[in-house]
């Protein structure tokens, strides 16, 4: 008797729980999920590549500056080294006046170069990666997402689930 009452009541409780394991089944494959390269997906825009080619020849404009700069600094030191025996003191030390003062703009505007350069580059960077995230935001609520996640937080993601491309298409499209 005792076996036939524990029997009803494991069965009773089985039942009872089966719709909300089911429910709770039912829910977890409605759950949807993607996941963007945050990297690759700002990389590949046109207006982060736009951006970067801007960059790109401000850094070749400004490295001609300097190069052009350090020939004169070579040909300054060549022309103190080849000529200071026959000069005389003050004339050898107006010279290396004017190299040490050459050196000085020099490390200046190497200096200022690269600061033009990281702030430019930083702000390309936040641009794009606003509107990035505006855009993961949007695709996410009108695709009815559930999370997207930055890949980079992820150990393993089924490439099926990467919506970069797409994200990328939709900033492309942005104005």
């Amino acid at each position: 008797m005792l076996k036939k009452i524990l029997l009803l009541a494991c069965a009773a409780t089985c039942a009872a729980t089966a719709p909300v394991v089911t429910a709770s089944a039912a829910k977890a494959t409605e759950l949807k999920l993607g996941f963007v390269d945050l990297k690759a997906g700002i990389e590949n825009t046109k207006r982060y590549q736009r951006g970067f080619a801007r960059l790109q020849k401000l850094k070749d404009q400004k490295k001609a500056e300097l190069d052009a700069l350090r020939k004169q600094i070579d040909q300054a030191e060549s022309d103190i080294m080849g000529q200071s025996m026959a000069m005389s003191p003050e004339r050898l030390s107006k010279k290396q006046n004017e190299l040490k003062e050459l050196r000085k703009a020099f490390t200046r505007k190497q200096q200022d170069a690269q600061e033009e350069l990281m702030t430019k580059k930083n702000n390309l960077d936040a641009e794009v990666l606003t509107s990035f995230y505006e855009v993961v935001r949007d695709y996410g609520k009108q695709e009815k997402y559930d999370f997207i996640l930055q890949k980079s937080s992820v150990f393993y993601a089924d490439p099926r689930f990467d919506i970069t491309p797409k994200i990328t298409d939709l900033l492309d499209k942005k104005k």
